[in-house]
């Protein structure tokens, strides 16, 4: 397996009150917030096009609600010309049957034909993940606008190969227990990413969670409450806290690199040289 794996994270800022406002009936993101945000994922990816190839990032991760249906179709030009797959939260994907309307919470994986390599690629594969648990929040903003939500109940694990297994999640589904045991063992990297303005709650769980199923873990949260996080399992403390941002209302991008051989070797339980800390109690790597 490779030692490191470079994930980018573009915090997008984008304001729920201007995409959304309360005075619509509907759940389509506003177009002038939409571009606005788009114009930062450009930047982002400018950015990281600028590093060196050995710098640049194997996957980017765009916070929950970053592409327009506009937008994730252009998306896909991004991740051929960077050579990255990207994983990033939808537009409320909305859809009306017998009179009823519906809504589902979604992210989109890009794939580029040559990844991992981080060259231009001339075609993408795509597939989408869904939000299983609304917050009470959300169900009340979708009845005011007539909406009955739709829960995805698939739980996911990418094999991304010589960079390990990865575990994805959307917002509050990282509250979901139920996942972090189907998870323990059978993963190296869990992302989420999210739109949540509770991030003291995330910083406190992401170190629990990633103890627990013994993995790393990022969130990719908006820019516009801050809150964005890698944490790692390592035994010294000053390496834990892989990344963290603060601030409100701030758009940012930042590469960060995770560990990936050492980490599968301390789960096999081989870690002579104490890098991590101790895995939790009936720990286990698993094979599919």
């Amino acid at each position: 397996m490779n030692s490191f794996m470079n994930i980018g994270l573009i915090q997008t800022s984008l304001n729920s009150e201007i995409a959304w406002p309360k005075s619509s009936s509907d759940l389509q993101m506003n177009e002038d917030e939409s571009n606005r945000i788009w114009h930062e994922i450009k930047s982002g990816f400018y950015n990281f096009r600028a590093l060196p190839v050995s710098k640049r990032p194997k996957i980017v991760l765009l916070p929950e609600f970053s592409l327009d249906e506009h937008h994730e179709k252009a998306i896909s030009e991004l991740s051929k010309a960077l050579g990255c797959v990207i994983i990033g939260g939808k537009d409320f994907v909305r859809q009306e049957y017998n009179g009823t309307k519906y809504v589902q919470n979604k992210a989109v994986v890009v794939i580029p034909q040559n990844w991992p390599e981080n060259s231009s690629a001339r075609s993408v594969s795509k597939f989408y993940f869904g939000k299983s648990f609304f917050s009470k929040d959300e169900e009340e903003a979708f009845r005011k606008k007539g909406y009955t939500s739709i829960s995805c109940p698939h739980i996911y694990i990418l094999n991304a190969g010589d960079y390990g297994k990865i575990g994805v999640a959307i917002c509050a589904d990282f509250f979901d227990i139920e996942r972090f045991v189907i998870y323990k063992g059978r993963i190296h990297h869990l992302f989420i990413i999210a739109y949540n303005k509770d991030i003291q709650s995330f910083y406190f769980l992401a170190e629990a969670i990633s103890r627990l199923v013994f993995c790393n873990v990022i969130i990719c949260n908006t820019g516009h409450y801050g809150g964005s996080i890698g944490f790692s399992p390592y035994n010294e403390l000053h390496k834990r806290y892989v990344y963290k941002h603060e601030g409100s209302k701030l758009f940012t991008t930042q590469v960060i690199s995770l560990p990936v051989n050492s980490l599968d070797i301390a789960q096999k339980g081989r870690d002579s040289k104490e890098i991590f800390k101790s895995t939790p109690p009936k720990y286990e790597q698993k094979t599919f």
